[in-house]
């Protein structure tokens, strides 16, 4: 069985005394194993682009926020494969928390993925070619 890699640290997080579950959930895991899957997911939102005819790259750039937010607004199935991908890098006690509170933290995972991709659109890659 492989050894999971460690998760990068993200100095730029504070942990406060009497932050909410969801903040401390968000900051200690969901960030971390986000940026350490940073490439794949931006791979996966390539294919998924792929799977719409490419249409992102025949747009305006003015208009690319606009068609990230959309699709991350209409493809469930999308939104439920990402969704595995970032549950399947937690830990016994982090897929405990999950269940707790797991509308919450779903829409913390579309967000800050959606945040990532839109921030990071130059590493999106056309896969027509």
């Amino acid at each position: 069985m492989q050894q999971p890699q460690e998760r990068p640290a993200i100095p730029s997080i504070q942990k406060e005394i009497g932050t909410k579950e969801i903040e401390a959930f968000q900051n200690t895991t969901l960030r971390p194993i986000i940026k350490q899957l940073h490439a794949l997911l931006l791979a996966h939102f390539s294919s998924l682009l792929l799977k719409r005819k490419g249409h992102y790259f025949k747009i305006a750039d003015d208009q690319k926020g606009g068609y990230i937010h959309s699709i991350f607004q209409t493809e469930q199935l999308y939104k439920s494969e990402l969704k595995g991908m970032i549950i399947g890098n937690f830990t016994s006690n982090e897929y405990q928390t999950y269940r707790r509170i797991s509308t919450l933290i779903d829409k913390r995972i579309y967000s800050i993925v959606e945040e990532r991709i839109s921030t990071n659109q130059s590493e999106l890659i056309d896969l027509r070619t």
